[in-house]
């Protein structure tokens, strides 16, 4: 979710590395430069969730309106995306650079120059009273507890879990970046010991492990549903499938594979599609338990799979269509935006509430767009004036 994509389809070899090891070379992504359809996909992401917190969120179940635009109600799924590129991105890094000596001197500086002062500046946001008769710390509309030092130490998700609970609304959508973090601790250390040929069997174990032990926990813990959404062992087969992707991407057997079998490719995300599709057909929603078991290894393949379309070529309307202004756009002011959104959309509301009823479907869904249009204004001045000064301060530290 907030890894930059500095990635370009080419080739040549790895950073870093040396003649001691062969290197997986061929036709690849390098991490050197950036892909604006990767851009366009993080933009599909952010959309995704914009539209299902600003719609699907407020919208009567029984409506027609619902039942006509029912494929909207996975907009939540927009955070799978963001974990699919976020293991090829962050995988791809990583994998080109796990011989430098600096590995992760360099790694750990350059994310934190990415997260933490966005991620600061929401903590102090959300400490803030807004106007309003009832006014609390925007963060404090929520019955449950969840101790404010977790979300400095980034295991606010481990509280979730534990309570069954997204805690404070406006902080919310901070779990996926909990998991994003804990991501980070554990994706560096495999790749620097394990030598790329055999990070294969690793991934995929991974990624078929994650599935069953959602499955365990959902039969055996009281709020297993919940862990199953928030916990980063139980979401690790979408990291790991964008790990497989970036592994692909630097195997000339590998890539070959895949653009050998593009139009296959472009069959099997039809029938994932269609899947998916179907989830929303059925009113299923992130904690169904057909979706906690199977639905997001489901989601992340798809999801994968339009990666995999995208970097190889296999579709040129769908390059295209990820080529455009807005989702290019979109996807630049990702992070501050998904960071950002709940919050202000709350305070939107919150203003609105002054002059009508708080609870009304209207306030909630004009309030919602309110906020959602000052984070995009508020985006787009924290990427000029913010996040790329510090991205260029960041990539001073050199691998």
């Amino acid at each position: 979710m907030t890894a930059s994509s500095q990635n370009v389809v080419g080739s040549g070899e790895t950073a870093g590395a040396t003649s001691a090891e062969p290197v997986l070379a061929g036709p690849r992504v390098s991490s050197s430069f950036r892909v604006p359809e990767l851009d366009g996909l993080r933009g599909v992401a952010i959309l995704l969730v914009l539209i299902y917190h600003g719609v699907f969120d407020v919208l009567p179940r029984s409506s027609l309106l619902g039942r006509l635009m029912a494929v909207g109600r996975l907009g939540w799924s927009g955070v799978d995306l963001f974990f699919v590129l976020s293991g090829f991105l962050i995988g791809g890094i990583l994998i080109d650079a796990r011989l430098s000596p600096n590995y992760f001197r360099t790694f750990y500086w350059r994310r934190a120059y990415r997260i933490l002062p966005i991620y600061l500046f929401a903590m102090v946001l959300f400490s803030l009273r807004f106007i309003h008769p009832e006014a609390r710390p925007l963060g404090g509309f929520s019955r449950s507890s969840i101790p404010w030092l977790s979300y400095f130490t980034f295991t606010q998700n481990l509280w979730m879990a534990a309570l069954g609970s997204f805690g404070a609304g406006a902080m919310a959508a901070t779990w996926s970046l909990a998991v994003e973090e804990q991501f980070y601790l554990t994706a560096p250390l495999i790749i620097r010991k394990v030598p790329p040929e055999r990070l294969l069997p690793i991934l995929l174990a991974v990624v078929a492990a994650a599935p069953v032990l959602r499955t365990v926990l959902f039969l055996t813990l009281q709020n297993g549903r919940f862990a199953d959404y928030v916990l980063m062992p139980c979401r690790a087969d979408a990291l790991s499938l964008g790990m497989l992707t970036a592994w692909l991407t630097r195997s000339a057997s590998g890539w070959n594979f895949v653009l050998a079998h593009r139009s296959a490719l472009k069959i099997i995300a039809t029938g994932l599609f269609a899947g998916v599709v179907g989830f929303s057909l059925r009113e299923t929603g992130f904690l169904a338990p057909l979706m906690v078991t199977v639905g997001y290894s489901w989601l992340a393949l798809f999801y994968t799979s339009v990666l995999l379309i995208t970097i190889s070529g296999a579709s040129k309307m769908v390059q295209r269509g990820l080529r455009s202004r807005g989702l290019i756009w979109l996807g630049t002011v990702s992070y501050f935006t998904y960071l950002l959104h709940l919050p202000l959309m709350e305070g939107a509301r919150r203003v609105l509430g002054l002059r009508f009823m708080y609870a009304s479907g209207t306030v909630q869904f004009f309030g919602g767009w309110l906020g959602i249009g000052l984070t995009l204004l508020l985006a787009s001045l924290s990427w000029k004036f913010v996040e790329k000064p510090l991205l260029g301060r960041a990539h001073s530290h050199r691998y």
